[in-house]
């Protein structure tokens, strides 16, 4: 019998990742939450930050940004607002947004709640671009 979890991670314009994995890290919305196989049934919030995928000795990474999480009959699915493979992500690329983002003096608190968040999206895949 094989102990693995059926994973997914959807965005709305595409399929990132579809296989078998042993175990799943997700950054829920309130921290994060691990998945094992005959994980109970779960439906949570997405938060933005890494996502690690183990399967036997490999690790793969991901960053989402929002969405849900749900885990039902060992069928793991990510549906992210927008999601990055690590191999998608150049390090020095979003180093020079981040500092491109840190450098703008936003002006009142619609600004800087955006400006906020986009630098949260930005370190979490700067995150999972260093590993």
């Amino acid at each position: 019998m094989s102990m693995k979890l059926q994973c997914t991670i959807l965005t709305p314009d595409r399929i990132l990742y579809e296989g078998d994995i042993h175990f799943a890290v997700v950054q829920a919305y309130d921290g994060e939450a691990g998945f094992l196989y005959n994980h109970a049934p779960l439906v949570s919030e997405l938060g933005i930050g890494e996502v690690r995928l183990r399967t036997g000795e490999l690790t793969e990474f991901y960053t989402v940004e929002g969405g849900f999480v749900e885990i039902h009959d060992n069928k793991l699915v990510i549906l992210a607002e927008d999601a990055y493979a690590k191999a998608d992500l150049v390090k020095d690329e979003i180093e020079k947004e981040l500092a491109t983002v840190r450098a703008k003096e936003p002006k009142g608190y619609e600004e800087r709640l955006a400006v906020s968040i986009e630098l949260t999206k930005l370190k979490a895949r700067l995150k999972v671009a260093s590993r």
